[in-house]
């Protein structure tokens, strides 16, 4: 599956985020509610969404997760309790595209690691799932879409493009 990944330059987002340290299996509930609390505070203060949402996946291990949720908007946002307002840096990252539940996406990651793996590169930060639809949109599990994406080290990338 080569064929779907992709090298890709992102840039400097400004982003509402929640971000937590929990156990594994707590991912879709603590997923939910941080979008339900970043969407709230968004629609208080009627900002639109500049983007799809995400997650960061700071740390990812067999036991305990902490995921920052984002929400990219197109300026500042005031800050408020658990919801942060913060600008990530521009980065280029491996990307590929899952279609499937979110129970699948183990598969992309495997495919995406190892293309990182063959191609020489370094992966230098966090993983992101960015959900381009997903529950609400009136779609199946099956016809989700997600892109996942792992930063790369730039100047090891520009010899693959």
């Amino acid at each position: 599956m080569d064929h779907d990944v992709s090298i890709n330059e992102i840039g400097e987002q400004q982003i509402v985020s929640i971000r937590g340290r929990f156990e594994q299996q707590r991912i879709p509930e603590f997923i939910g509610k941080a979008f339900g609390e970043l969407f709230g505070r968004l629609g208080l203060l009627g900002v639109s969404p500049a983007g799809p949402p995400f997650v960061i996946y700071h740390q990812f291990g067999p036991h305990e997760v902490d995921a920052e949720v984002c929400v990219p908007v197109s300026g500042p946002v005031e800050a408020s309790g658990r919801v942060q307002a913060r600008t990530i840096p521009a980065m280029t990252v491996a990307r590929m595209l899952h279609v499937g539940p979110y129970e699948e996406l183990g598969g992309a990651y495997i495919t995406l690691d190892a293309w990182i793996e063959r191609g020489g590169l370094e992966a230098v930060g966090p993983l992101q799932e960015r959900y381009l639809n997903g529950p609400g949109d009136n779609v199946t599990p099956a016809e989700y879409q997600t892109e996942i994406e792992i930063p790369i080290l730039a100047t090891t990338a520009a010899v693959l493009v």
